[in-house]
């Protein structure tokens, strides 16, 4: 961590509102300097203990620092990118929290930092919104995708360091690939659980109605939908192609019932039991 000193965070949602908390709870810690275009935010963040400081401008928030992560949409994170590139010290690493790693590694080029940039995505998070949502314990156990230019090598041991003091684990990830990834195993979840949420609504069945296994499948359901449409736009091909193959499966299981092919049915969730059990 002595790497890192200065900790600028921008953007005090779950994502970034948790990472602060978690690094302001070290032992041996950074000071931590938050910002969020909310006012109430910035207030909550320092009433919580979360930020040394959280400044009305962004720029007052990067000044100094060793480390800035962009924890704003995708969207944002992209814009605030050159800024932070000519307001933070040319010694600060730059780096971020989105869910999808090739839009921030174009905006790092783009801004000529590509040499500082090493962007991180914690496969951690909340369908709930906001810094009341995060919490320092967050990203306890979770993987951490680490995406940076071959510029910035130098720079993954240190960013590694921080995550692992977090009690995350890092691992490197080529960006397209991370991406790729991400379209079927977050993003795809996540429009999975839209889907059956529709199918409910328009069932009429309202959510006091299910049991556990109906809320548990249905928690994305209740996500940001703001948040999800700057991510979906920029999401790979891999999302539709997935989408079209679960309407496939959707279709095959509904053909096994209506001709009451109940071998057909077990020997799949039987498959998926021992899938999931691996």
């Amino acid at each position: 961590m002595s790497e890192f000193a200065s900790v600028a965070v921008l953007g005090l949602g779950v994502m970034g509102g948790s990472l602060a908390r978690a690094l302001s709870a070290l032992p041996v810690r950074p000071r931590v300097i938050g910002w969020s275009p909310r006012r109430e935010e910035r207030e909550a963040a320092l009433a919580a203990g979360g930020v040394d400081e959280a400044p009305s401008d962004w720029r007052d928030a990067v000044h100094g620092a060793d480390l800035v992560v962009l924890a704003a949409p995708l969207g944002a994170s992209c814009d605030l990118m050159a800024g932070v590139a000519e307001a933070a010290p040319a010694r600060a690493t730059l780096s971020d929290v989105a869910s999808l790693k090739a839009p921030l590694a174009r905006a790092a080029t783009a801004a000529g930092v590509a040499e500082r940039w090493v962007g991180c995505h914690p496969m951690a998070g909340s369908e709930e919104s906001g810094f009341e949502a995060s919490r320092p314990d967050l990203y306890f156990g979770a993987r951490v995708w680490t995406v940076a230019c071959s510029e910035a090598a130098d720079r993954v041991p240190q960013v590694h360091a921080l995550w692992r003091s977090l009690g995350a684990r890092p691992a490197e990830i080529d960006a397209d690939e991370h991406d790729r990834l991400m379209a079927r195993v977050s993003h795809l979840p996540q429009l999975t659980a839209n889907a059956l949420a529709t199918v409910l609504m328009e069932a009429n069945i309202r959510p006091e109605q299910m049991g556990p296994g109906g809320r548990d499948t249905t928690r994305l359901a209740g996500s940001n939908a703001d948040l999800w449409q700057d991510l979906l736009e920029h999401a790979s091909p891999e999302l539709a192609k997935g989408l079209r193959e679960l309407a496939s499966t959707a279709e095959r299981m509904a053909d096994m019932l209506e001709r009451k092919d109940m071998d057909e049915l077990a020997d799949m969730m039987r498959a998926t039991r021992a899938w999931r059990q691996s």
